[in-house]
């Protein structure tokens, strides 16, 4: 070995030796880990969130523009609940919901034109739609074609039965409530009825199935006729022809605008004292404002008592007169419902996608304010339906066998 060699090689042992000196020193000491404490612990990420688009299509201007604005409510009301309780978490993300609400001036041809809207849109993940069943009908076939979910509150045509498999409702069928009106009518002691009712989809599904079990069961339909929805403003004909009809009751199958109208004009035509049996579209406060006294009397059915005589019907009416300014109708009730039977849905979604929800709609069992809200597999409930009666200016529960 050289001399640069040795000189290497010592150097070697003493740097060695030095450092396990320094080594056995600090392990034997107290002094703190050889490797310094980061100055600060990172900062753990927060939950992520975001929010679910739920577009809405109803009237909101013209005729029935009252309903329509009342549902709209109803449903920002479920809304506002929803995300002040948190909202729901899907996949590690907060979500939280936002309405939005279009106005389809319950015209067929509008409300298409919106449900293209809401399809085009990757944003919404459901809609709660529509009032009138003509703008349902218009809309189901473009929802269906991108597999966006419906709830309809109310639009009741029995041609909306299996007409989607994204397609559900909150509110029985005409199929279901026209056979029921037949029934309540038979029980109040009628046997010869005149029947009145909207010409399109909704009014003339509502008479067939009133038609047919009022034939079963014996109650005799001995006039019939029609009124547009909208536009009929003269009911002269109409009240002539139930005046002279010998009907000892009148079946309305038609919304409150036009009920309203042919009340206040019965007197003049010797039509006031023929009582009025109305569908369950007739059953809100609305109609006793636009009727007046000539509303006492009226009977109908429905699936949420307007009298708040239950303490669940109490607070949704009392949280609705503070949103609104006035006392609900049947549909803003269904309306709030279907808000939350889609809200308990999305408790069940693993992931967030349009076909999820319907999946999870397909399962749901809500017990909301108006009965129980599961579809079957046509997107169809069953409620059980009440009868009520303006009684001293107010909607009041009729106790009647039927």
């Amino acid at each position: 070995m050289n001399f640069k060699m040795k000189k290497l090689t010592a150097l070697f042992t003493v740097l060695a030796m030095t450092l396990m000196i320094s080594l056995t020193a600090v392990g034997c000491s107290g002094g703190s880990s050889a490797t310094p404490a980061p100055s600060a612990a990172p900062t753990a990420a927060g939950p992520s969130t975001g929010t679910i688009k739920v577009g809405a299509s109803f009237p909101l201007s013209g005729s029935v523009a009252t309903d329509g604005k009342m549902i709209v409510t109803a449903i920002q009301m479920a809304v506002d609940e929803f995300n002040a309780a948190g909202g729901v978490t899907i996949g590690g993300t907060t979500y939280t919901v936002a309405l939005d609400p279009q106005d389809d001036e319950a015209d067929p041809t509008t409300a298409a034109t919106i449900a293209n809207k809401f399809a085009d849109d990757k944003n919404i993940m459901a809609v709660i739609s529509s009032y009138n069943s003509s703008c349902m009908l218009a809309q189901v076939g473009i929802y269906d074609s991108v597999g966006l979910s419906s709830i309809s509150p109310v639009a009741t045509s029995p041609d909306l039965t299996g007409s989607s498999a994204y397609f559900h409702r909150v509110v029985n069928s005409d199929k279901f409530t026209g056979a029921l009106d037949a029934d309540v009518m038979k029980a109040l002691g009628y046997t010869k009825v005149a029947a009145l009712y909207e010409d399109d989809d909704y009014g003339f599904g509502l008479y067939e199935s009133f038609k047919n079990r009022a034939a079963e069961i014996g109650l005799e339909v001995i006039y019939t006729g029609t009124f547009v929805y909208g536009e009929t403003k003269d009911f002269s004909t109409l009240l002539t022809n139930v005046a002279s009809s010998g009907a000892d009751a009148v079946f309305w199958g038609g919304l409150i605008t036009e009920l309203g109208l042919y009340l206040s004009q019965s007197a003049t035509f010797g039509a006031d004292s023929i009582p009025v049996y109305a569908d369950t579209g007739c059953y809100s406060p609305a109609m006793i404002t636009e009727a007046g006294a000539m509303s006492e009397g009226l009977v109908t059915v429905g699936c949420f008592d307007l009298s708040g005589a239950d303490s669940a019907s109490a607070k949704f009416i009392s949280g609705f007169v503070k949103a609104y300014g006035s006392e609900p109708s049947l549909y803003a009730a269904l309306a709030y419902d279907a808000a939350w039977t889609l809200f308990d849905a999305l408790g069940s979604v693993s992931e967030l996608s349009r076909e999820s929800i319907n999946q999870a709609l397909e399962t749901v069992s809500y017990d909301g304010i108006t009965g129980t809200n599961k579809f079957d597999e046509t997107g169809d409930v069953s409620k059980a339906y009440s009868v009520y009666e303006v009684k001293g200016g107010k909607w009041v529960p009729l106790d009647i066998d039927y």
